[in-house]
């Protein structure tokens, strides 16, 4: 009686574990593909006037953390704000990061990280690393040409509004033009 009853134990343990992964995997296919459209006024402002505001879904919120600390050096550049707007952005981020956000694009980021690494960067997340692998390997030769992973809006046209969809990217016929 003992074997058969862990083996009826095994085996809802699997059923569980099974039943989940199933669950897990409705949930993400269910989930949205784009992130949400960015309203917040002073992220907007502030951060739009030198660069694509970036959904906040696509780093974590200890990433968000670490990029709103370092704005006197950020990417090369002095990013200094006053002490309460600084605050206000960097709660923005945090609050609307990848780590509490439920589109599938976020879930995929975050299931890439290991452990509690903190990606500097969003170029620096594995998953968006992998996506993006040959899109500056020189050999590729799509245009327009990205100089760097931060020029999303070069070849996704939908970046604004937070639609990075791969199947939503444009490609010129220039080369075949010739």
């Amino acid at each position: 009686m003992k074997y058969k009853g862990e083996l009826n134990g095994r085996v809802l343990a699997r059923l569980a574990a099974a039943a989940f992964a199933g669950a897990l995997c409705s949930a993400v296919l269910a989930a949205p593909r784009t992130f949400p459209a960015v309203n917040d006024t002073m992220y907007l402002k502030e951060c739009g006037t030198c660069h694509m505001v970036f959904p906040p879904q696509l780093l974590p919120a200890r990433s968000w953390r670490g990029v709103m600390d370092s704005l006197d050096a950020h990417f090369g550049d002095s990013a200094q704000l006053d002490a309460p707007t600084e605050r206000a952005i960097s709660d923005y981020l945090a609050k609307n990061a990848a780590d509490g956000a439920n589109n599938a694009e976020s879930i995929a980021i975050m299931a890439s990280i290991d452990g509690g690494a903190t990606p500097d960067r969003i170029s620096k997340v594995p998953y968006i690393e992998g996506l993006h692998a040959a899109v500056l390997d020189p050999r590729w030769n799509g245009t327009p040409r990205p100089k760097t992973l931060a020029e999303c809006p070069v070849r996704h046209y939908r970046a604004g509004l937070g639609d990075f969809f791969e199947r939503r990217f444009k490609v010129s016929d220039e080369a075949f033009r010739k």
